[in-house]
């Protein structure tokens, strides 16, 4: 199947200005390209889109002019991520029920293949509304066992999670007010387990909770059919975060 998609391109990261010269993400210098050049490359040579816009701050458009291939288009970014994710998507496309693909700007180790096994597992579950990657830990520290991850203990096994996301249009904007209110309760954890409930809490504490639970939990939050998408590919996961992951990356591109 073919899908539109959106490179989520709007953040910063202040210590990069020392060891990149600038604090914007994906213009950060890795092996004389862009961190947003080999995002890029891995969507177009994956053959499964057929358009791709990029949605970055406003003051950094001009840095993109001239340097991208004609199929790929530029809108300017929302205030926060969930705002982003819905300013691309309405550029992609009015309707609001086809899948878009969402990727974090910051995955400069992505692969056409890592693109493709999700999205081929994402449609063996056509019911399915939101879809989420997630990797095992055996799958990361095989591939780069230098890298410093933080994994997700189920009864399942210890996970970590991707960098991208499988949605439709209503469903981004549905989930919008639901993030907002796990960001308002983030620092309560009385009214965050509350949201949450307790028993699913105890059941992650005393890691019994599997991925099935964790699906279940999240739909009935959420509103929608939410699906975790296990996959092999480490390269979604390993984002930028601090220096040392951008040192990582340089070694293993």
């Amino acid at each position: 199947m073919q899908y539109d998609a959106f490179i989520v391109a709007g953040g910063r990261a202040p210590w990069l200005l020392e060891t990149a010269g600038t604090d914007i993400r994906s213009l950060a210098p890795l092996r004389e390209k862009r961190m947003l050049d080999f995002i890029l490359k891995a969507m177009l040579d994956s053959q499964r889109f057929r358009k791709i816009v990029i949605a970055i701050e406003e003051d950094a458009i001009p840095a993109l002019e001239g340097t991208l291939p004609e199929s790929v288009s530029v809108c300017t970014a929302g205030k926060d991520l969930p705002s982003t994710c819905i300013k691309a998507a309405a550029f992609l496309t009015a309707d609001e029920n086809v899948k878009i693909l969402g990727i974090c700007d910051d995955i400069p180790l992505l692969t056409p293949q890592a693109i493709n096994d999700f999205l081929n597992q994402c449609e063996h579950y056509p019911e399915g509304e939101l879809y989420y990657p997630i990797i095992p830990k055996e799958a990361c520290l095989k591939a780069y066992p230098e890298a410093k991850r933080t994994y997700g203990k189920l009864a399942d096994g210890s996970f970590t999670g991707g960098n991208m996301m499988l949605a439709p249009r209503r469903v981004m904007v549905h989930c919008q007010s639901k993030a907002e209110e796990i960001f308002e309760r983030r620092k309560n954890p009385l009214k965050l387990g509350s949201w949450l409930g307790w028993s699913f809490i105890f059941k992650l504490l005393l890691h019994l909770l599997t991925v099935k639970d964790a699906e279940k939990r999240t739909s009935e939050l959420l509103g929608v059919k939410c699906k975790a998408i296990i996959t092999s590919y480490p390269e979604i996961g390993m984002d930028i975060d601090k220096p040392a992951d951008l040192q990582l990356a340089e070694k293993y591109l």
